[in-house]
């Protein structure tokens, strides 16, 4: 994965502020809680159709890029979503895309697009 051009983008612990994904169409996106959405006028509005239903954000990161992605992100969005550096140390991974669905439904989480499509 590239580097970010946001600051705490990517990070561990409590400097974390957000980290990329990369959608199955190799389209990269934020995905940051939204106090720590970067303020930037020029960032895309966030994914509003994960908001509808968790059933389309365990779809999105069911579905995320193979090799595009690190092995440990949903790990590192776990650890993140919960502000706990070890959370995801007894989950599966199935419970780990539960959980972080039912984020992006509840708006914990926002799934803002940085590529232009």
């Amino acid at each position: 994965m590239s580097l970010s051009r946001y600051p705490g983008v990517g990070l561990l612990g409590p400097f974390c502020r957000g980290h990329e994904i990369v959608c199955q169409f190799g389209y990269r996106h934020l995905l940051c809680k939204p106090v720590d959405k970067p303020h930037d006028p020029l960032l895309n509005t966030p994914n509003m159709t994960l908001w509808v239903s968790a059933t389309f954000g365990e779809q999105f990161l069911v579905n995320r890029h193979s090799w595009k992605n690190s092995p440990e992100l949903l790990n590192l969005i776990y650890c993140y979503l919960h502000n706990d550096t070890y959370a995801a140390i007894q989950q599966s991974e199935s419970e780990m895309i539960s959980t972080i669905a039912i984020a992006l439904e509840q708006r914990s989480l926002l799934v803002i697009p940085l590529d232009s499509e």
